[in-house]
């Protein structure tokens, strides 16, 4: 009897841990996902004026689009390109990952002065 047991509990143990694997589909869809969240898009990530200069980093408010709460779309970029930057500049700026407050905080990886 205790060989039955140990052979049943074997068996569920077994199948509850094939269940919990990923299959092949799942594993190449989450690295599409993370791919695709990579690439710099052919859309900016924030069109805006630039606000405010620190160091190495700016200040771009959207002065179109606000938030749900009213306040104008905000993010902070940092980069190593701030010599050409000036405060009152429209400028279009792409990045790929950017840090969820207010304001958002990212990297740069693309910046075009709009005329």
């Amino acid at each position: 009897m205790k060989k039955f047991s140990l052979i049943i509990s074997l068996l569920f143990l077994s199948i509850g841990l094939l269940g919990c694997q990923k299959s092949g589909n799942e594993e190449g869809l989450d690295k599409e996902i993370s791919k695709s969240a990579e690439k710099i898009t052919d859309k900016p990530t924030i069109i805006g004026e630039i606000v405010q200069i620190e160091g190495k980093r700016f200040l771009v408010e959207n002065k179109i689009e606000k938030l749900p709460d009213g306040r104008p779309d905000a993010i902070w970029f940092s980069t190593d390109d701030i010599e050409f930057l000036k405060v009152g500049l429209t400028v279009s700026v792409w990045t790929t990952k950017i840090e969820e407050s207010y304001p958002a905080q990212a990297v740069a990886e693309k910046i075009e002065i709009n005329e």
